[in-house]
């Protein structure tokens, strides 16, 4: 797939308007360059509009995983952050993300993991560090007010007490940050 025929296929699906801006240009390269260029273009045009809704939907249990104070805590802290930046893209998504895990007891997997499960419903994917300027600001915004939303409304923090195997159930479990300082 070259970025014309993509640009092509997003015109005819109503994903972009013709003449294209510059800005989509960019935004073509960076979405080639995340999910490759394999993908078939009925694959890519399916991609592109779950990227362009505002909200994802998160199955159940790995919504579940989230539902603890801290991870809702961390998932606020990641907007913050966002909100903070100038420009998403080439952001140090990988040190950044897990230091902001550190302040609320987040293991470093499990604060990536939460941030691609907010933003995407989804556990595999793209690099983050594709994925934030491909989603925008207002969508990271909304995408993480919804989980947030969802995590506190209804039931509450309050998780299931069993997985449909019948083991106990945890969701990502908050640790002690790790030391900074070096004793006293």
């Amino acid at each position: 797939m070259t970025t014309a025929e993509l640009t092509f296929a997003m015109q005819q699906t109503g994903l972009l308007e013709d003449p294209a801006p510059e800005a989509a240009e960019r935004w073509i390269a960076t979405f080639l360059e995340a999910f490759g260029t394999d993908l078939s273009l009925a694959e890519a045009v399916r991609e592109i509009a779950l990227l362009r809704t505002e909200a994802t939907v998160i199955p159940a249990l790995e919504l579940e995983r989230l539902r603890n104070r801290q991870v809702v805590f961390f998932l606020d802290g990641v907007a913050q952050y966002v909100d903070a930046q100038d420009e998403l893209r080439d952001l140090p998504l990988a040190h950044d993300l897990p230091v902001i895990g550190d302040e609320f007891g987040i293991a470093h997997d499990d604060a990536l993991a939460a941030v691609r499960m907010a933003l995407t419903g989804r556990a595999e994917g793209p690099p983050l560090e594709l994925l934030f300027p491909l989603l925008g600001y207002e969508r990271i915004m909304i995408r993480i007010g919804a989980v947030s939303s969802r995590l506190l409304h209804g039931r509450g923090l309050e998780p299931i007490a069993h997985g449909p195997d019948g083991e106990p159930f945890e969701t990502i479990q908050p640790q002690k940050p790790p030391d900074a300082g070096g004793g006293s």
